[in-house]
């Protein structure tokens, strides 16, 4: 999770606010009762063009090679598909900004949430 954060922080922070020296960054999250965590992740920065948003999740696709090696979502999406075995894609409806949802199972166990 802390990778996962880190990396949609750091390019809200280096990407989406990169014009501007004040942003917002809001994480809804909720558990379902069918055993589903939902973050909905999002800021209101410069956002993503159309046409970037198919790409995002590649490895080393970047706007800005000066401040980013391209992989900070590759790897994000990795951590949540391949090893959390979840969802996560891009909220085409979010405007202005960013936003992100990522979808994971998860049980209980004792009282303490844990990943499937």
């Amino acid at each position: 999770f802390a990778q996962i954060l880190t990396n949609l922080i750091m390019n809200s922070l280096i990407h989406g606010f990169a014009e501007s020296s004040k942003g917002r960054i809001v994480m809804v999250v909720k558990l379902e009762d069918a055993g589903m965590l939902n973050i909905h992740y999002r800021d209101n920065g410069i956002g993503i063009p159309e046409e970037h948003r198919s790409s995002v999740f590649e490895p080393f696709f970047t706007t800005n090679k000066q401040n980013g090696t391209g992989l900070g979502m590759h790897i994000v999406r990795n951590i949540v598909v391949q090893k959390l075995k979840g969802k996560i894609s891009v909220d085409p409806s979010h405007t202005p900004g960013a936003g992100f949802h990522i979808r994971l199972p998860i049980v209980e166990k004792e009282g303490i949430f844990r990943h499937g």
